[in-house]
């Protein structure tokens, strides 16, 4: 069943463009479903502005500060193009598509109880990050820019 496996630990760490900045102070897991028992993780110090959500005063309403988790591992796969992925008791690099991303993050929005997303919500979330996100995704240097410590490599397994 998918779900996340530990609690979200982060401090802010500051604000960049106007929003704020948080960076996680132990490793996130979440085992997923779809990924066929999958479970990703992103390792603590990982620097995340959480849900990107546009400040316009009515959709902030609708879903500012909600699905903080899945947020987080979204952000991680759009800023690098990977996850960390448990396999045979070992973590690995696994290369994702955007596709395979989006849906993983509407998957735990549903799973997650401390989402405040709803069925209708995670679907209007999940229309957001289908229809904002392709800039973002396709532009590679603005993919790791809030962990540019991390973008030249090499990498090792956390």
């Amino acid at each position: 069943m998918s779900g996340f496996l530990d609690p979200f630990r982060g401090e802010q760490t500051g604000w960049k463009d106007g929003r704020s900045v948080w960076t996680t102070l132990t490793p996130l897991r979440y085992e997923s479903d779809y990924l066929v028992h999958g479970t990703i993780m992103v390792p603590k110090e990982f620097i995340t502005d959480l849900a990107s959500v546009p400040r316009l005063p009515l959709v902030w309403l609708a879903v500012g500060g909600r699905g903080i988790r899945s947020a987080v591992i979204h952000d991680f796969a759009y800023q690098f193009g990977f996850w960390w992925m448990l396999d045979q008791g070992r973590w690995v690099r696994s290369d994702v598509v955007r596709t395979i991303v989006d849906y993983v993050f509407w998957e735990s929005l549903l799973a997650d109880p401390l989402s405040g997303a709803g069925r209708m919500r995670a679907l209007e979330m999940w229309a957001g990050v289908r229809a904002g996100g392709r800039g973002i995704w396709s532009d590679a240097a603005r993919r790791g820019a809030l962990n540019p410590m991390w973008t030249a490599g090499p990498w090792e397994a956390p």
